[in-house]
């Protein structure tokens, strides 16, 4: 199977500590699926770490700005990853959608962070997907099922288990996003998704096992798709 892999940067942290057993643990089942001959990439976000460096620039500092350093924040965050499968990815994140479509000619896995301002690592995500020609995107978050409304601030917001392309923007439609922060998803990947047809599974990202249940095709987490 080919197919994409986000893992939001929020779950790559332990309070204010890198969450290395989790990473070790991702890292683990990445291996073991490429092993099985899976063709996979990851896209990793910005998290703590963006926002803490958005959180400390000048208030006068553009937000272009503010988005390219939460970027570089990315990229560091996918070092993490790059640093524990070196021996089966690419070296470097790319840079640009061209570097990425000529790592996807390479058998290694591309390890993705951010690319340029104002483009999340969702989008970043569903670009890869178009890259390599896989049909199947996995977003890894830290909570089981897209809701409703926000669990965070509703008690009776309910899980959703599946839903089609459009339900999905109308949830996310109202959603604001700024410099490093993309909650959930956003209406770009919302639309590159439907344009390229991939099912996008929303699952919870702390039990990388759940990645392999996806592929297993165990109903778990949201699903997405044109049906």
């Amino acid at each position: 199977m080919k197919l994409v892999i986000k893992y939001g940067g929020s779950l790559l942290f332990d309070n204010d500590k890198i969450n290395t057993d989790l990473i070790d643990r991702i890292c683990d089942t990445i291996r073991e699926l490429h092993e099985k001959g899976h063709e996979l990439g990851l896209v990793v976000g910005g998290g703590k770490t963006a926002r803490n460096y958005i959180s400390s620039l000048n208030s006068n500092y553009g937000t272009a700005n503010k988005d390219y350093v939460a970027v570089l924040a990315t990229r560091l965050n996918a070092m993490l990853f790059i640093s524990r499968l070196s021996d089966i990815s690419c070296p470097l994140p790319p840079n640009n959608f061209e570097d990425m479509v000529n790592y996807a000619t390479s058998e290694n896995i591309i390890i993705s962070g951010g690319m340029q301002p104002g483009q999340s690592t969702n989008a970043v995500a569903t670009l890869l997907c178009e890259a390599m020609g896989a049909n199947v995107m996995i977003n890894a978050t830290n909570v089981d099922y897209v809701y409703d409304k926000d669990p965070n601030k509703h008690k009776d917001a309910n899980p959703i288990k599946s839903m089609d392309y459009k339900k999905l923007q109308g949830i996310i439609a109202g959603i604001e996003s700024d410099a490093g922060r993309y909650d959930m998803f956003d209406m770009v990947a919302a639309k590159n998704i439907e344009r390229s047809m991939i099912t996008l599974h929303f699952i919870n990202g702390n039990e990388p096992g759940n990645i392999q249940k996806i592929i297993n095709g165990v109903s778990i987490g949201t699903r997405v798709s044109n049906e």
